[in-house]
């Protein structure tokens, strides 16, 4: 009996909480769901479509950036008959173009960095996606279609964003970088390593980009050493072994840069600090090459998009989304880990398709294309100048003749220098804004012997300024569209 009465009271008390779960339960879901159903209305109410209808400069998928991810996404978007459009950035073809040769590029064999990215360019261009020469300045999140400002002052208006804005190469931040930065510091061995024949050149770091700086720079260089701040390097055992395999490049653990000397022309020496011991030594180098890793840039959406602990752009476990619906991240910007071109690619090839179907689950389709036509972005504006080239002293003599007044800008550059190719549409789109004020040429390094000698040019991109006849200004480095403009704006208005 008395076990009988503790069965039952046994299951009394499993009953009454199982009612009172069943209770919450009803509670709370109810309250769930209308919540979530008053998302889904809102997002709606967001995303609506009808606001397109008349409104001006719109662009179904924008892209920023042109580097692998970037392109690759163009692709892929332009292919699914979406109209997109690139902003290319102040470095068209992102890092890519700063490598030297690529061997691990899918079912090609060794091919140069440039070549992939040129090849890409023309292939997504050739299905319609949209090249322009611009940079985005800001992006508004709070209405959409997305409201993005470019640095011209152009105004475009996204239904999906693609972020491939890649990263930046760390600097050192010890005494003389930025002071010989361009006369003996860089970070682009492709570009001025054939001005370092016979000299003893470093590279900073330890990662597979140091290695081949080294290996770039062994060609040229008589020798070069890598220096790697503690005793192991990260780079992988087969960039380690092929560096190594030239026979003046030597790597030096626990060695770091302390600071970095000249002759107020070019680098000729520096301080290297032993790690472990805090000993110091001065060495002969003429030439400091950064590869010490990169920072993704992701200013323009700080504060607007969830980013990880490490300052990348956050994306979803299996797909490009960012924390904003119709906004995909890919490459260097959101890649923490691999940093390849190849993984880049991949990844921007899954951003374009994630944009290919979320525009189709918003209901966006060709019809709706068709009809919205008359109001997309398009590229109109001034005549774009396209720089002529000169190749002699006499040839520019013609030139100074022909002025009339104008300043006079020659830009000295090689045809594998990607600052130099990258500065050629900055230029282009400077000059265009001063009309009769101002011409440029262009003038190839490597052929024009006669006017390096005689403007004592030491490396390039190399820009000379001459007014009435005099060289007024002279500047060694990549610069911004906005740098250059008000450069070229201060001669033009010298007294």
């Amino acid at each position: 009996m008395k076990k009988y009465t503790m069965v039952k009271i046994t299951v009394c008390i499993g009953a009454l909480l199982l009612a009172l779960l069943l209770g919450v339960k009803e509670l709370i879901y109810p309250r769930n769901k209308q919540v979530q159903e008053t998302q889904t209305i809102q997002e709606q109410d967001f995303f609506d479509l009808k606001k397109l209808q008349g409104k001006e400069n719109l662009v179904p998928f924008l892209v920023l950036g042109s580097g692998p991810a970037s392109l690759s996404a163009a692709l892929y978007g332009a292919r699914a008959k979406i109209m997109t459009v690139v902003l290319r950035g102040n470095k068209p073809g992102g890092q890519l173009t700063g490598t030297s040769f690529i061997e691990n590029w899918p079912g090609v064999g060794r091919i140069r960095g440039t070549e992939v990215m040129q090849d890409l360019k023309e292939q997504a261009a050739s299905f319609g996606a949209m090249m322009v020469d611009d940079v985005a300045d800001s992006i508004d999140f709070s209405q959409w279609p997305y409201k993005v400002t470019t640095e011209e002052g152009k105004m475009m208006y996204a239904l999906a964003i693609m972020i491939g804005t890649g990263s930046t190469p760390r600097r050192l931040y010890v005494p003389g970088e930025e002071e010989y930065w361009g006369r003996g510091v860089t970070t682009c061995a492709i570009c001025d390593a054939p001005y370092h024949k016979g000299d003893h050149v470093v590279v900073i770091g330890g990662g597979d980009s140091a290695m081949e700086e080294a290996i770039e720079l062994s060609a040229y260089a008589d020798k070069v050493s890598v220096l790697v701040r503690s005793d192991t390097a990260k780079a992988s055992p087969n960039m380690i072994e092929r560096a190594l395999n030239s026979s003046n490049v030597e790597i030096f653990y626990n060695k770091a840069i302390a600071e970095i000397k000249g002759n107020q022309e070019h680098v000729t020496s520096i301080e290297v600090i032993d790690t472990k011991t805090q000993e110091i030594s001065d060495w002969d180098v003429q030439g400091v090459f950064l590869g010490i890793g990169q920072d993704p840039n992701t200013n323009l959406i700080k504060g607007k998009l969830d980013c990880t602990e490490f300052g990348h752009i956050a994306i979803g476990p299996k797909n490009q989304h960012t924390s904003q619906p119709g906004v995909v991240a890919a490459g260097d910007v959101s890649d923490d880990r691999y940093k390849q071109a190849g993984v880049a690619a991949g990844d921007g090839i899954k951003a374009g398709l994630d944009v290919v179907w979320w525009l189709s689950e918003l209901g966006y389709n060709n019809q709706m294309q068709e009809q919205l036509e008359p109001f997309f972005f398009s590229q109109r504006g001034g005549k774009k100048v396209e720089l002529e080239e000169i190749e002699s002293l006499q040839e520019y003599e013609d030139v100074l003749y022909d002025a009339q007044g104008a300043v006079v800008m020659l830009d000295f550059f090689t045809p594998y220098c990607p600052s130099c190719m990258h500065m050629i549409p900055v230029i282009e789109w400077v000059i265009s804004k001063f009309e009769d004020k101002a011409v440029c040429y262009k003038v190839d390094a490597s052929m024009a012997f006669d006017l390096v000698k005689s403007f004592n040019v030491p490396d390039v991109p190399y820009l000379v300024f001459i007014k009435d006849g005099k060289v007024v200004g002279k500047v060694k480095k990549e610069m911004t569209r906005a740098e250059l403009y008000g450069y070229l704006k201060k001669i033009i208005e010298m007294k």
